[in-house]
């Protein structure tokens, strides 16, 4: 249910469970109960939810400053109806379809993943199509018939995750501002999508695989009677996929590529762009094998001594920080119980403690787990926190990441 914060929202979530049970043998997984536990009425904190959707739909190793990648609460707070429910405002009806479509997408990833979230606490989520070009240069992949096109329904799912459980996760989001009938077709074409990267056996999809999930999101405007509503579904494939596993693969190799691209996307959005270049092997051919760890560790100590000079130093949350602070205007002030915010500041930063694992020398290894083995034991180890016009998403010993209004630009 909707918590007592102004910036809270209330959304109806809809699990399909009859969806598991319609699975053939080889990839048919038992039903979450962490996930049924969300459904009904959902509540969403606008800013966490905002600050979520900033990060996943950013490229990994985007070149924008890391405080950037919080664009979403410039586009969308102010589109949020005042509302128990979330929903539009009124005047969002006669925007530009192209405009919808696009906030339909984005706001599809932003709830749909604020639900799974809660249900499976992701320690690493990242962009699908990154992960599998990481999983093919680690020599991971037995069959390939190319790369999975970038758009349509044979595309790569939209997110790879490790659940809580070291489980692997395949995610296809979906969102519409129109009828339930077209939420039904784009989530139909999510079937092929989440199965874009299969096992080698069935015993390999029951070691490796947590879920393969569809997740739809239908939006709605401040005057509708039915709220907005996201469905979860595992629907049964209608295709064969374009990737194969390879055989006999460790569960700990499967998730090496999320990992490591999740630990390069904080580095870069705190600003060590170079360091998070180097973190992922985003350079390297798309044919080339990984380096070896005391290679690429080198690379990464040589690109944090380049970025280092440019990130700003300080301490929160009983840990130091590397990273950025800015303080940026509102759109438009935003009157929230009495109380008109005008402002907004936005963190970004890792901690000197994963740096510190940086400049250590390494073990002779490809696997970042092995690597740096403080950082990946601490991975399971985040919270978020909600404190009014707050939203903090903590890390310890990894990242730090949030957003808090303010009336002035001198708090």
């Amino acid at each position: 249910m909707p918590g007592s914060s102004p910036l809270s929202r209330a959304i109806e979530v809809e699990v399909d469970r009859a969806s598991w049970r319609l699975q053939p043998a080889a990839f048919r997984h038992p039903f979450p109960r962490a996930l049924a536990r969300q459904a009904g009425p959902f509540s969403v904190h606008l800013l966490l939810m905002l600050q979520r959707l900033g990060e996943l739909t950013t490229p990994v190793l985007s070149p924008q400053s890391g405080v950037a990648r919080l664009w979403p609460l410039l586009r969308y707070l102010h589109a949020v109806a005042d509302t128990p429910g979330f929903r539009f405002r009124d005047k969002w009806r006669d925007t530009d379809p192209h405009q919808k479509a696009i906030a339909s997408d984005d706001l599809g990833v932003g709830l749909g993943m604020a639900v799974l979230y809660k249900a499976f606490d992701y320690v690493a989520c990242v962009d699908g199509r990154a992960f599998l070009h990481l999983l093919t240069q680690h020599g991971l992949v037995a069959r390939q018939d190319g790369m999975p096109p970038k758009v349509g329904t044979m595309k790569m799912a939209d997110y790879a995750a490790v659940d809580a459980a070291g489980k692997f996760h395949l995610i296809e989001c979906k969102g519409t501002q129109h009828s339930s009938t077209a939420l039904g077709t784009a989530m139909a074409d999510g079937r092929a999508q989440k199965l874009s990267l299969v096992c080698s056996s069935r015993g390999a999809e029951q070691r490796l695989i947590g879920q393969r999930l569809v997740v739809g999101t239908q939006l709605t405007l401040e005057n509708a009677v039915k709220p907005t509503r996201v469905l979860v579904q595992d629907p049964a494939p209608d295709r064969e996929a374009p990737v194969v596993l390879a055989p006999r693969l460790p569960l700990a190799a499967l998730v090496e590529p999320a990992i490591r691209l999740d630990i390069a996307r904080a580095l870069g959005a705190a600003g060590a762009e170079r360091t998070a270049v180097a973190i992922a092997q985003s350079d390297r051919p798309f044919d080339a094998p990984a380096l070896e760890g005391p290679q690429q560790r080198q690379r990464a100590q040589a690109a944090f001594a380049e970025d280092e000079d440019g990130l700003e130093t300080f301490f929160d949350h009983d840990d130091g920080w590397v990273g950025e602070r800015v303080t940026v205007p509102l759109l438009e002030p935003l009157a929230l119980d009495g109380t008109v915010y005008r402002y907004a500041r936005l963190v970004k930063a890792v901690s000197k403690e994963l740096l510190a694992e940086i400049r250590e020398a390494g073990a002779a290894t490809t696997l970042f787990q092995q690597q740096y083995p403080r950082t990946a034991g601490r991975l399971g180890g985040g919270r978020t926190i909600v404190d009014g016009s707050r939203a903090v998403i903590l890390r310890p010993g990894i990242s730090l990441s949030e957003i808090a209004l303010l009336q002035r630009r001198s708090e």
